[in-house]
């Protein structure tokens, strides 16, 4: 697996708050079978100003502790760029792209997407940028309306879930939300956006749930095969197919929702 969204270069936002924490998730994540990590650490004008220098610092100092260890995981630079009015033209994208890609991890306010969203968006695509959006289904716009993911990812944005959201660690909207995305065929990553501020890592658990629940749908598209092509820099198809669901089953979404909650 590779997980391209964790908070995990010690010190430079919310996320570990040192070494010590950031190689004792290390240890965690790389028993879990991820083999690469992008770490992506916020970057919020006035909040988190961490430019790529901070970054690649960090990087090194976690690489070779890590080295020092003979902790066996490959560890990439980037960020998650919080989307503001006019943030591509106060920063140069190239510096804070996904390794080194053209794909970029993007956020905004949960409590209510910005008007003006899709222009932001549609600057940096006409740029030749790739924008991910993390964690669709925790934004209240989409939770309301499912539609906006929709337009989302036909307008050339790529979506990525977070794994503890299909285990309802961010609430039972949230987790009917990403189970109704994910069947629509609307995610094209999954990742941990470990904080490291608890001791579960859940990607290999969501991983194994999914694969059980969906015995024909090739999870690892989303967990290995897509993050591989971020890496690479590779074409990623924005539309995938939509999740076989079995009609005949007199089994709501929110009846399997709780189930696995439970």
């Amino acid at each position: 697996m590779i997980d391209i969204h964790i908070h995990i270069l010690p010190g430079l936002d919310d996320g570990s708050p040192d070494m010590a924490t950031s190689i004792k998730y290390l240890e965690a994540i790389i028993q879990s079978g991820v083999t690469d990590i992008i770490a992506t650490p916020h970057y919020i004008v006035g909040e988190y100003d961490n430019d790529n220098t901070i970054i690649e610092t960090s990087c090194k100092k976690l690489i070779k502790e890590a080295k020092s260890l003979n902790l066996s995981i490959k560890i990439h630079t980037g960020v998650e760029l919080y989307l503001t009015g006019n943030i591509d033209g106060q920063i140069n994208l190239d510096n804070y792209c996904l390794g080194n890609s053209h794909y970029i991890l993007v956020e905004s306010a949960l409590n209510g997407l910005p008007a003006n969203l899709f222009e932001i968006l549609y600057r940096i695509v006409k740029k030749g940028y790739k924008p991910i959006l993390a964690h669709p289904e925790r934004y209240s716009d989409i939770i309301d309306d499912h539609r906006v993911a929709e337009d989302l990812v036909y307008r050339d944005v790529y979506l990525q879930a977070n794994a503890g959201s299909f285990l309802g660690k961010y609430g039972e909207s949230v987790a009917k939300t990403v189970w109704c995305l994910l069947e629509k065929g609307l995610i094209h990553f999954i990742a941990s956006d470990c904080h490291c501020a608890s001791d579960e890592y859940s990607l290999l658990q969501t991983k194994d749930m999914l694969i059980k629940h969906y015995p024909n749908y090739p999870i690892e598209l989303l967990t290995d095969i897509n993050p591989r092509k971020v890496i690479d820099n590779k074409e990623i198809q924005i539309i995938n197919s939509q999740i076989y669901v079995d009609r005949q089953r007199e089994d709501t979404l929110l009846t399997k929702i709780k189930r696995f909650l439970t």
